[in-house]
Order: structure tokens, then C-alpha cells, then sequence
């Protein structure tokens, strides 16, 4: 049964670890041996292959062309043999389609930005034929040839093969960087439909009402009601963009810091959650938490108390943020319905949902170690660790 209680007197031990709990990190890595590109491409494939990077002559670049949809519509041979396939083979499949499990929401954001013109470099992790993984970037321009959509460039990324560890640096260092592209997307986005798009559904509100307000008793009943409703929908509107941006960055989180962002969240989980209770030990001070790790700990508070909610069909949850002797802990337990770890790990998948992969991964890329208890009868403990003498941003 989980003790669950409001702050109280601050603590300096560490997390209690279960007996026979394995709470070894989970890890994974990329394989990096590249399949020799054909050398009989022909005069077609090369011209369109130079366009980017043009490469010593009888050659062509790996590169491929996106559509307007995001979806592949040419390929060079090198660049679908870099995968294990041929050309014909990638068109009509999308970034996503070949993206490794866990990169398909990156793979989205890349579309959606080469669609829009970006031209910055990003980084993937596909999947081959043979389900290889093989990390590549990519690098977008519009199209030069005079065709519709654009071309991305690719070449593969030399990872180092790690035995297992998951602290292999560049792995870290590309998980980190994947990490900070979707927030800075999603901070992108929050600030635009609170600083553009809300703004002008706020005006034309205040134009209805304001020619009502003209109006008077002018006005007929019928229009008058018809437009009442508009300005009630315009309302509408108004809160829900509120909430789309504050679901994909809080400001609260830039204002007032973590442990004050933390405490309006749970109590907003709970309101919302009819029957369902969330109490929270938040026994750290803000200046003890590394600014680079703010945003990833809301984060996976988030998706935890998400998964929660979703799946363990609990009752109650406690959010815990406290600082050991040498580590600082973050946890969310709940009483709800936990599941078997040894069957989950036995799965090819690794046993976890999208949103408990999310959280390791996001934990392990910010250079702390991935913490999960679980059974069928105490429900659910997971979160992450960090030493606090080495919370320093991954390079």
C-alpha cells in the first residue's frame, strides 16, 4: 500500500529500492557497417543525386525526394541502398514509415519542417530491410531541378558500437539533441498560437460584441441570437488555444520555475480526474535543479501521471522530487494496476508502451539512469535519477 502524503519535512535519503527489483538501465545502440552503394547508377539518378553535394563524377549522392504529402516520390540508389533497398521500393513511404520505434514523432517534426522549407540539418534513426538500425542526416533545400517538393541529402553517421552501455556519448549526445529539436518545436508553436493566432480570435470576438453593443435594440432577435452564439463559440476557441499551448510548453515553467510548475499541474490533474487524487513531495529547493533539466523532468512527470490515468485504472498518485546524498530523484508512484516486468522485458518490443519509452528515453539522454518497479497487486514506481555532481548538459 503507498503512504501517500502532502510535503513534509525534507529528506536526504535515497529512493527504496525493492528487493529483488532489477533496476538496471535499459540501453540500446545502433549498428553502423554501410552496404557499398551501386556503381552503375544511371545518368538520371546521377543528376538528380548531384543537386545537393555534387560527388566525384560516375557517382551519385544518397539523397531523396519528398512531396508536398511528405512522402518519398524518387530516391537515389545509394541512398536506398543505404537501407537495403531499391529505389522503387522507398517511393510512396513517408520519414515515419522508416523510422525506428521511438523516432516516428521526430520523423513527423522533420517532415512537417522540410515541407515548410527548413533547411537546417536533422538527425534520424531508420530502419533497413533487414532491420538494421542506421542513424543518417539529413539535410533539406527546395527542389532545384524543377520539380515540385524537396530534396534531402542523406549520409550516414558513424556511431561507435557500444557493448550495451548506455553510456555510449554519442548516443547520448544524438538523443539529447533529438530531444531539444521537439521542444524547440513545440516552443515554436506554443508561441505562436498564443502570440498570433489567439490574438486575432480575441479581436474578431471584440468585433461582434462591439457591433451588437451598436446595435441595441436595433438589432433583430433572430441575428442577435445567431451572433451571441458566434461570440460563445469565439470563447471556445479562446480557452482551447490557451490549453494547446500550454499543453505543448507551460509558461508558468519560464516565470515562476519547476517546483511552483509542478504543484499547479497536479492540482490541475486532479480537478480534472473526477475521483482520482494526486499528492505530491516536492523536497528540493528550484536552485538545486539544474536549468537544463526542468523542462525534462515536467515532462516526464507529465507522461508518467499520463500513463497513470490511461492505463492503472489508480486511484491516487504521488509525484515525488527529492534530493539524496549524491542524487537527485525524481518519482511517481501510484496504486493502480501494475504489470510483470520479467514478461515485459521479455518482449521483442522491451515491454513498454509509447509513454514509458518516452520517459526512459528522456531520462537516459539527459545522462540519468531510468527507474522502474512495477507489479500486479502495488501498482507502478518510475522515473529517473541524476547525479548531482555531473548535472551538466550533454555536449
Amino acid at each position: 500500500m503507498l503512504l501517500l502524503a502532502k510535503a513534509g519535512p525534507r529528506r536526504t535519503r535515497p529512493c527504496p529500492i525493492r528487493p529483488g527489483t532489477d533496476w538496471t538501465p535499459y540501453s540500446w545502440q545502433l549498428s553502423t557497417p554501410m552496404k557499398p552503394a551501386p556503381q552503375d547508377a544511371a545518368a538520371q539518378e546521377q543528376a538528380f543525386g548531384t543537386l545537393l553535394f555534387p560527388p566525384a563524377p560516375g557517382s551519385s549522392a544518397p539523397a531523396i525526394r519528398l512531396d508536398s504529402q511528405g512522402r518519398i516520390s524518387d530516391a537515389t540508389v545509394s541512398a536506398a541502398a543505404m537501407l537495403g533497398f531499391e529505389p522503387q521500393e522507398l517511393r510512396g513511404r513517408s520519414l515515419k514509415d522508416l523510422a525506428l520505434d521511438g523516432w516516428q514523432a521526430a520523423a513527423d517534426v522533420a517532415s512537417a519542417r522540410v515541407r515548410f522549407g527548413a533547411t537546417e540539418s536533422f538527425e534520424l534513426a531508420l530502419k533497413g530491410r533487414s532491420g538494421r538500425r542506421t542513424l543518417v542526416e539529413m539535410t533539406a533545400r527546395a527542389g532545384a531541378d524543377g520539380k515540385d517538393g524537396s530534396i534531402v541529402a542523406w549520409s550516414e553517421r558513424r556511431v561507435r558500437r557500444s557493448s550495451g552501455s548506455q553510456d555510449d556519448p554519442e548516443l547520448k549526445r544524438v538523443a539529447y539533441g533529438l530531444l531539444r529539436t521537439q521542444e524547440a518545436e513545440r516552443m515554436r508553436v506554443a508561441s505562436e498560437l498564443h502570440d498570433e493566432v489567439a490574438p486575432i480570435v480575441i479581436m474578431v470576438k471584440y468585433m461582434l460584441e462591439d457591433a451588437m453593443a451598436r446595435m441595441g435594440a436595433a438589432l433583430p432577435e433572430e441575428p442577435r441570437r445567431i451572433l451571441d452564439d458566434a461570440a460563445s463559440r469565439l470563447r471556445d476557441v479562446i480557452a482551447e488555444l490557451r490549453r494547446i499551448s500550454t499543453d505543448l510548453r507551460p509558461k508558468l515553467l519560464d516565470d515562476l520555475g519547476l517546483i511552483p510548475t509542478l504543484e499547479w499541474y497536479c492540482r490541475g490533474v486532479e480537478e480534472a480526474c473526477h475521483g482520482f487524487r494526486v499528492e505530491w513531495r516536492l523536497e528540493v529547493l528550484e536552485a538545486e535543479i539544474a536549468e537544463h533539466l526542468k523542462l525534462d523532468i515536467f515532462r516526464i512527470v507529465q507522461e508518467a501521471l499520463n500513463n497513470v490515468i490511461e492505463h492503472a485504472h489508480a486511484r491516487r498518485a504521488l509525484v515525488s522530487v527529492y534530493a539524496g546524498a549524491a542524487d537527485l530523484f525524481v518519482v511517481v508512484e501510484d496504486d493502480g494496476d501494475g504489470f510483470d516486468l520479467e514478461t515485459a522485458s521479455s518482449r521483442r518490443d522491451g515491454g513498454l508502451n509509447l509513454g514509458l519509452q518516452s520517459i526512459r528515453k528522456r531520462v537516459e539522454a539527459t545522462g540519468g539512469r531510468f527507474l522502474l518497479e512495477s507489479n500486479g497487486q502495488q501498482g507502478t514506481r518510475i522515473g529517473g535519477c541524476w547525479r548531482r555532481q555531473a548535472l551538466a548538459p550533454p555536449a
